[in-house]
This record gives structure tokens, sequence and C-alpha cells, in this order.
């Protein structure tokens, strides 16, 4: 990448990603390239593969359908929460979510140009408490040991957004309007922690 040739950057998930419940320029995928491009950087608007409602196995077909072309200088990888809603036990959750990694280290540079997120904690909103919020927490939690783990032995680097998503406990306009999706203020306070791995990741 050089200073003439714009960054680009791939978004991969499901609602969290492409902001369910918010409108476009509200989502933290597209506050991330404002925020990467106020500070200096040149970035094209991001590739985002995403829809509400995906689980892994919807992911890996999206991606085999938009086929987009790497090397990407920055990939995000953010998949789950469809996965631990529908009650698919971690054991099973983990090799899909490994083989959707190693898919976003082909996309990549390197894994330092590839950010893993946690899937955040969905059990505290107004949803989530009407659906059997303790088991979906145990399950969601062994997930997260998952995405932690894997993020660690393959080198790529990890943001954790579970606890601005536990904020929904105190603050409720941090929920979107559908009671479950994160509000505008959520996706800043994801974004806190996001840009700076992502800067970090193209510098």
């Amino acid at each position: 990448m050089t200073a003439d040739t714009p960054a680009r950057v791939l978004a991969l998930g499901d609602s969290y990603t492409i902001g369910t419940g918010v409108d476009e320029d509200e989502r933290w995928v597209t506050k991330l390239a404002e925020r990467l491009r106020e500070e200096g950087e040149t970035v094209a608007d991001p590739v985002v593969i995403a829809e509400n409602g995906w689980t892994t196995d919807d992911l890996d077909e999206a991606i085999d359908r938009r086929n987009p072309e790497g090397p990407f200088d920055l990939v995000t990888l953010l998949i789950g929460a469809n996965n631990c809603f529908q009650g698919e036990s971690p054991g099973t959750f983990e090799p899909k979510f490994r083989a959707l990694l190693d898919r976003a280290l082909g996309f990549a540079e390197d894994p330092d140009s590839v950010v893993v997120l946690t899937v955040p904690d969905y059990t505290l909103t107004p949803v989530g408490q009407a659906n059997d919020p303790e088991a979906h927490a145990q399950r969601l939690e062994r997930y997260n040991e998952t995405i932690r783990e894997a993020a660690s032995t393959t080198g790529t680097r990890l943001v954790d957004v579970v606890p601005p998503s536990k904020r929904v406990a105190e603050t409720e306009s941090l929920v979107a309007g559908d009671d479950l999706h994160p509000a505008p203020d959520q996706h800043d306070l994801w974004l806190e922690r996001i840009y700076p791995v992502a800067a970090a990741a193209l510098d």
C-alpha cells in the first residue's frame, strides 16, 4: 500500500457488522473508515459481507458467492451470535469458526492484518432476557473462549466488545429499537476499542 493506493478493508460478519437497527453511517464499520481517514489514512469504502441472522455457515456460503479478491490491507471477522442463539454447541461451533478465520487469513496480507472480534453479550438486552439468558450466557462464554484462543494461535489481532455490550444492563439507550441490536452509541463504544487495533494493523 502506498500513499496513492487506498487501503482495502474487508468486513466479514452478521448483523453486528452490517449494522442491523442503525443507519449505514452509524455502524462501526463505516465509522472506522471515516475515523481512519480523519487520521490521515487513505481508505477505500469497506467491502462488507454480512447480513442479519447469518450463522457461520451462511457467511461461508456468502463468501463463496461474493468471491472477494484479495489481498486486503485489513480484514475483520465477527461471527457466532446466531449459532449461539440457535443453540449450537460450542464443540460444533469451534471448527466452523476456525475454518472462517482461515478464510479471513487467506484474504489478508498477513495475520497482523486480521482483526477478530468477540461476540457481544446479547443476553442482557430485552430480547436476550426473554430467551433463557443464563443458558445462552454460558454457551456464549465458551464461544468467546474459542474465539480468543483461535486469535491467539493464529497470531491475529483481537478486540473484545463484550465489556461495552454488557453496559446495556444499566444504559437502555445502548440498545436499538428492536430491543436486541446495538444502538449508535454502542457502535461508538465498540469503535473506541476497534480503531486503535485497526490503525495498528494498517501501520
